[in-house]
């Protein structure tokens, strides 16, 4: 039995496509297909240099056979709009121990919601559903009853078993020795006013299919379930009742008695989830993304991880007594392509990344308002130049996009009201997301800003519900603590002053605020402790963090301190190995990272940081979390993703491409070494 560690185990990103998506967008969104990305991909020592499922898909059956995972049909379209032109008739192999190895297979049904098996030299294709409707055509849904195997020898399809006594789809199935165990599902028919719910496990002995199928009830009526085996039984979990309620239940049949039990329920979302058995335990997650284990005998489900991308109606695929790879689904109305990897053995404490070079519609380069909601990356405005200081009027951008981090689109946006860069963006709980001040060019001047907007999910647009600044600002940290908006730091520039009184740092920290559309901010009292801009801030628990940054004269500020929201004071902290200007700092599982800025170098002159630091709060104390980052970090953006750090550039000079890297830090306090960070080829 595998031994599971006391750490959290480690998932890896693996690969992606970018690849059309059907799914419902605001009016306003228009979907771009862009060329494929091209992947680095560091993860582990072993890991493939590419893993791309052709398609992005759901509802698809899949089993690993002799090394490789078989995927079967599947679901395109919209979801609960179903239509046969969605209805995938691709059958392919994923090879689990070279992922960039795909091969397409015979098969031309298209169907969904179907299993399939792996036995002996063959593959067994179990049921499913068909449309019978073309899109936009009166719905007209058929499940099927249909057995056929495939020789992945003579890569042909045959009908040695019978069918099944009943249609049948949304259900799940596994071979335990050699009996075919089908569980759960119902059976649609457009001449049935309600699908029929079916209550029998359905049996069938492999080694004399001629017998033909047993039918053994079942406690329960479920779909959308999850089936495997553990020790002698088989296990059925989750799933929606025949009552339309989800269920949480875990089902034990015992093969010897032919009776059933019940194990302990499972904690998470347990509706189109997915379930293997590894090495005698159970491996299974659904749509929240978290990722469970549990052994015959034990009274709670141990947790063993979190996917980047959360996902149901996917599939797990076995690779090994310790590997299990993540395959496909739905994430928040997108279906990720990515496989990602479950390492259930001894946990590696460096830092694991994988890094992608993705083709981007956006015009700029640089200094993008930013922000990640729901597994998409908004950007509005920046500049046009990869150089340092190119403030023509031409260069500053009012564009907006989007890029869904599960399938790697882009989606053009409404325009930010202004044409600007340096704009600094929050959100807050229930209360939207707010974009502060900036830099830009008035017609005359390129000089910093005061206003303040609000953006509207919904509606993807800019209002000015938003708290403007009593004086302008840029370069500035901006965070929310409690519902209220607060600043810190920054520059008020203007090139039209008397020499000498252009640049002015602000040490007035001010506050307003949300979700009040007649609030501007305001000085409440609280002053910093000295000048501070271009720094790295990040707010964890009740204290705001400054890290490095600029002072008067273009000094660095090498002192760190952090702001305590409850007493309104400021405390010093060590600080880090490097000295940085205009580097990252982002909050995670209870530490803080920091990553890219320029250090200064012997020259007196400015090198960019490769490195990743990380700060314990607890500890007080600092320590290297990686060296080399996997793309110059100049420019460079970093935000909290699952767990993980999410890095981001559009700083690409030449080519219409950014780059993004998704780094898991392991585990700081554990590390012995530094993880380098690789291009593969």
């Amino acid at each position: 039995m595998t031994q599971f560690s006391s750490a959290t185990p480690r998932v890896a990103l693996l690969g992606c496509l970018a690849a059309p998506l059907a799914m419902s967008s605001p009016v306003w969104a228009q979907h771009f297909k862009m060329p494929d990305p091209v992947i680095r991909d560091a993860a582990a020592p072993t890991a493939a240099l590419d893993a791309r499922l052709p398609r992005p898909t759901t509802s698809f059956g899949a089993a690993t056979h002799d090394g490789w995972v078989y995927v079967v049909g599947g679901y395109t379209g919209p979801p609960h709009d179903y239509y046969w032109e969605a209805q995938e008739a691709d059958f392919y192999r994923v090879n689990l121990h070279d992922r960039s190895h795909i091969e397409y297979l015979p098969h031309h049904d298209r169907l969904q919601s179907c299993s399939l098996e792996s036995h002996g030299d063959a593959l067994i294709r179990i049921g499913g559903m068909m449309a019978q409707n073309g899109r936009g055509e009166p719905q007209t849904l058929l499940s099927l009853d249909t057995v056929t195997c495939f020789d992945p020898a003579d890569k042909t399809w045959s009908n040695p078993l019978p069918n099944l006594p009943e249609a049948r789809s949304s259900h799940d199935s596994v071979v335990v020795d050699s009996t075919l165990y089908v569980v759960g599902g119902w059976s649609m028919d457009d001449e049935l006013r309600r699908p029929a719910w079916h209550d029998d496990m359905m049996v069938l002995d492999l080694e004399d299919p001629s017998s033909g199928w047993t039918s053994i009830e079942t406690p329960f009526q479920r779909r959308a379930i999850a089936c495997t085996t553990a020790g002698n039984h088989v296990i059925a979990i989750g799933g929606i009742g025949s009552d339309r309620s989800m269920s949480q239940s875990v089902d034990l049949f015992d093969r010897e008695t032919g009776t059933w039990s019940r194990g302990p329920d499972y904690p998470g979302v347990a509706f189109g989830m997915a379930a293997e058995a590894i090495d005698g335990r159970i491996v299974a997650s659904g749509a929240d993304g978290q990722i469970y284990t549990w052994g015959p005998g034990e009274s709670t489900w141990t947790h063993a991880g979190t996917l980047t991308f959360p996902r149901f109606f996917h599939q797990i695929a076995v690779a090994g007594p310790e590997d299990a790879f993540f395959v496909g689904g739905m994430s928040r109305g997108v279906r990720p392509t990515h496989l990602e990897r479950l390492q259930l053995g001894s946990v590696d404490t460096n830092a694991t990344c994988t890094r992608l070079t993705i083709p981007s519609p956006m015009p700029s380069k640089n200094r993008q308002a930013m922000f990640l909601h729901d597994g998409w990356v908004y950007l509005f405005g920046g500049n046009t130049s990869t150089g340092q200081h190119d403030f023509e009027p031409e260069n500053f951008l009012d564009d907006g996009y989007r890029l869904s981090l599960a399938t790697l689109n882009w989606e053009p946006l409404g325009d930010y009201p202004h044409e600007r860069q340096t704009i600094q963006t929050c959100m807050v709980p229930e209360g939207g997301i707010y974009a502060i001040g900036g830099f830009g060019h008035d017609g005359e001047v390129a000089r910093t800003w005061t206003e303040g907007y609000r953006y509207n999910l919904e509606t993807g647009t800019w209002d000015a519900g938003a708290p403007d600044l009593p004086i302008s600002r840029s370069q500035f940290g901006l965070t929310q603590h409690d519902g209220t908006l607060w600043i810190f730091g920054g520059l008020d520039y203007d090139p039209r002053r008397e020499k000498g009184d252009q640049f002015r740092h602000l040490l007035e920290v001010v506050s307003a605020p949300a979700g009040q559309d007649d609030a501007n901010f305001a000085y409440e009292g609280v002053t910093m402790t000295g000048p501070r801009r271009a720094f790295a801030g990040a707010k964890l628990d009740d204290r705001y963090y400054l890290i490095g940054g600029m002072r008067e004269n273009f000094q660095l500020v090498e002192d760190c301190e952090y702001f305590d929201f409850e007493t309104r004071t400021f405390h010093p902290i060590p600080s880090p190995r490097d000295s940085r200007l205009s580097a990252e700092l982002v909050a995670l599982d209870g530490r803080l990272y920091l990553a890219g800025g320029t250090t200064p170098n012997d020259e007196g002159g400015f090198t960019p940081n490769t490195s990743i630091e990380c700060f314990d709060p607890t500890t007080n104390q600092w320590t290297i979390v990686m060296e080399d980052m996997p793309f110059p970090p100049r420019h460079m953006r970093m935000m909290p993703h699952r767990g993980r750090l999410l890095l981001f550039s559009s700083h690409v000079k030449d080519t219409d491409t950014v780059e993004l890297a998704i780094i898991d830090p392991g585990f700081p306090e554990l590390a012995s070494a530094m993880t380098q960070v690789e291009d593969l080829d």
